[in-house]
């Protein structure tokens, strides 16, 4: 599903974010990248999001080599991948169903659909009561939880996550069916 064949990422600055990365995850498998602040994680992130480009290398999702996509189908690339992102990327002037519906908005999915798949998203992580509320009256952890309800609502081929329960405290409870220990 993913594969990195000796990727590298060099910053203008000449910071070497990445270096030499091969790496392959298949469907189905969990795979956690763990390492000090700065080591280069959320370079790795951005660029299976083609929010940066390797400087060297290739990398495969799906079998497709995304470094040769051009700039107009990385948008329908991003659509089949869910991402929580560690600041969370909520939009403040919107309630906690229109930032998950939002998300289901840009890949025009129907009203209907919508109507159906919010609720269920944002009840899998415990916030279903909390929909009408604006981002600034959630706790941390909460807009987290937004975050992964977002990130899931569109049932991707893919979920991404950069440092996904850094505001979560051990025993709180992503709702009815996960809680962190």
């Amino acid at each position: 599903m993913i594969i990195f064949d000796d990727v590298s990422k060099i910053y203008a600055t000449g910071t070497e974010a990445v270096k030499h990365a091969s790496l392959q995850i298949d469907k189905g498998e969990f795979a956690f990248i763990i390492g000090q602040s700065g080591g280069g994680k959320s370079t790795l992130i951005k660029m299976i999001l083609k929010e940066v480009e390797p400087t060297s290398g290739s990398i495969y999702i799906n079998g497709k080599d995304i470094t040769k996509i051009p700039k107009k189908k990385v948008p329908f690339l991003r659509r089949k991948i869910g991402v929580i992102f560690q600041d969370f990327r909520l939009l403040p002037d919107k309630t906690v169903y229109e930032n998950v519906a939002y998300a289901m908005r840009v890949i025009e999915a129907s009203p209907k659909v919508i109507k159906k798949q919010v609720p269920n998203a944002l009840s899998l992580v415990g916030l279903l009561k909390k929909a009408k509320m604006y981002p600034d009256e959630l706790s941390g952890g909460e807009q987290q939880r937004v975050a992964v309800a977002r990130a899931i609502v569109n049932n991707p081929i893919m979920l991404i996550a950069d440092e996904p329960t850094r505001k979560f405290r051990p025993g709180n409870s992503l709702g009815d069916n996960v809680t962190i220990k």
